[in-house]
């Protein structure tokens, strides 16, 4: 027998924008639906160390997460520990196809986040929230004067090393592949910066990963060029291979460009509006510029303010 849950407002996603948008509707009286997702809190569990948020000094990612899920429930907020898998915003009232329920609504905010591209190695995702980074800013700070190993070769990897290079002493670079993928500019900008501190790798591949239960210490790559393999001493490892955002859901439903959903953001109080109307978008689902915790937070309040102004016209 199918269960059906229904809610005036469904937030799929509890990250920081979905938490957001979900304190924001509870105090306005509202009682909408929240659908964690499989994560809860999503990306932000596989921070080990959270220091740039404003008050909080230090603290660890999964317990920041739950901080935000504690304070939902202070407003009894409807949760639900639930994936959506499927959807149809073709017709009103909007549905949603979840592991343990259906659910319909009027208004939906997909809050759903993104996630980091990984290599299909293994013991890789047992170090992500340990000395295994895909973000400079976001853990950058904790390797300074340590040596570290940084991949990539798209623009994601050139932006990230920019800001790491004032960080950190020693830098060991592996390019991917025989040439950069990124604009001219980054790659000119790049070579202006190289010192001696920068070891560069053409052509090289992450094969086997090295350590105990808690930190990686060595690495094995493989030049695929002369087929030398080699193992090398680190204390971190960054991965800038990319992200893509978790919209796979809503292809043929909404309006996506390279994975991130569209938004009228440059029309007053339709910023977070997706190309159906009374479904909005925040965080990293929309975002493929900055891909912070607090920016996905702002951008939860933000899509607040723009769904009460349908709310109030729909229902007053």
């Amino acid at each position: 027998m199918i269960k059906l849950k229904y809610s005036r407002i469904i937030i799929i996603g509890s990250g920081p924008s979905g938490c957001t948008s979900s304190i924001y509707t509870c105090r306005s009286n509202l009682k909408p639906i929240i659908l964690t997702g499989k994560i809860i809190g999503g990306q932000l569990n596989n921070t080990y160390s959270l220091d740039n948020w404003p008050s909080i000094i230090n603290i660890k990612g999964s317990d920041f997460t739950l901080k935000l899920i504690n304070q939902l429930k202070n407003f009894n907020i409807e949760m639900y520990f639930d994936f959506i898998y499927n959807v149809n915003f073709l017709n009103k009232p909007f549905i949603l196809i979840g592991e343990k329920f259906f659910y319909y609504s009027i208004f939906i905010i997909i809050s759903t986040g993104c996630h980091y591209n990984v290599f299909n190695i293994k013991f890789q995702l047992k170090y992500v929230n340990k000395n295994i980074s895909n973000c400079a800013i976001c853990d950058g700070s904790f390797y300074k004067n340590k040596k570290i190993c940084i991949i990539g070769g798209g623009e994601s990897f050139f932006e990230n090393l920019f800001y790491l290079k004032k960080l950190i002493s020693f830098k060991i670079l592996f390019i991917r592949n025989k040439f950069f993928k990124s604009n001219f500019n980054l790659i000119k900008k790049f070579f202006s910066i190289i010192n001696s501190y920068f070891f560069i790798k053409l052509n090289i591949f992450l094969i086997e990963i090295l350590g105990d239960d808690f930190n990686i210490f060595y690495i094995k790559i493989k030049n695929f060029f002369n087929l030398k393999i080699n193992i090398i001493y680190i204390d971190g490892l960054f991965i800038f291979i990319g992200s893509v955002s978790n919209s796979k859901i809503f292809l043929g439903q909404l309006k996506i460009k390279k994975n991130f959903l569209l938004t009228k953001k440059y029309q007053l109080y339709k910023k977070t509006i997706t190309s159906i109307n009374y479904i909005f978008a925040s965080g990293d689902v929309q975002d493929y510029i900055y891909k912070q915790a607090i920016t996905s937070s702002s951008s939860g309040c933000v899509t607040y303010f723009d769904l009460i102004k349908y709310y109030n016209k729909f229902y007053n």
